[in-house]
């Protein structure tokens, strides 16, 4: 088989399967591993996957405006909120992080629960406005209104003061393999500073972040404590996850 013609069934597996294994490759092809790991260098080098150990993960969408996030898959997200705050318990202190499924959590929280909820989204603050029994803090930081959210060191500086029973990570990719990546540098350090001060972690994910890797890892996938999910997730996806120690909510 030609380079071309490799590249191009790689490229196919990628976005059928979200990953590929090299040495599975090699065996499919009858070539050895390195020259699959070339093939995967190239292809990771033209856009086409990201490179991890053992293989390679299809590269995760680029992050649309907060306001875009909103409104797609309006109806799944909803879903996964009433599934999500299930996880809540009163006098919680909870970091609910930027992101269009975390917002539709926040509305998701019921009017009648005593919470602390610490978040870096102003848009997530709003939401929790009219919550008589929530108190409300807002991280300060620098505000990015693509992200919808602030970062930066004051942010993360702000985390570190506090220690929260669960956080709500809010997040473009999620691998067995990588964990919970982010496409910012930046926003991740804040991701990760709110993992470190957590005692849980909740990830409430549609099925279009599953199987995909962004740069900047946030988590390791053993640390991940929660993953919620649509009722159509793929369930061989999800038994590794379980296998691993997460426990896996399946939104309806």
């Amino acid at each position: 088989m030609l380079t071309d013609e490799r590249h191009d069934v790689i490229r196919a597996l990628l976005l059928s399967d979200g990953r590929v294994v090299a040495n599975e490759l090699a065996a499919r092809f009858g070539v050895s591993e390195d020259t699959v790991r070339r093939d995967l260098r190239e292809l990771a080098k033209a856009g086409y996957c990201r490179r991890v150990h053992g293989g390679a993960l299809a590269p995760a969408p680029v992050a649309l405006p907060i306001s875009a996030r909103v409104e797609k898959d309006a109806d799944a997200k909803t879903r996964l909120a009433a599934e999500a705050v299930k996880l809540l318990q009163p006098r919680h202190t909870v970091f609910i992080d930027a992101g269009s499924t975390n917002y539709a959590i926040a509305r998701a929280i019921p009017r009648n629960m005593e919470l602390t909820v610490v978040t870096n989204a102003p848009a997530i603050a709003a939401a929790l406005a009219d919550h008589q029994q929530v108190t409300i803090m807002v991280l300060g930081g620098v505000y990015n209104g693509e992200l919808g959210s602030v970062s930066g060191n004051t942010t993360v500086e702000a985390v570190e003061a506090i220690y929260a029973d669960l956080v709500f990570l809010g997040t473009c990719a999620i691998d067995l393999t990588f964990g919970v990546s982010a496409l910012d540098a930046v926003e991740a350090e804040v991701k990760r500073a709110m993992v470190m001060q957590s005692r849980a972690l909740v990830v409430a994910a549609t099925a279009d972040k599953l199987g995909l890797a962004a740069p900047f890892r946030v988590a390791r996938p053993e640390a991940l404590t929660h993953l919620v999910v649509e009722g159509d997730a793929d369930p061989g996806l999800l038994g590794d996850f379980t296998a691993q120690g997460t426990t896996v909510h399946h939104a309806t």
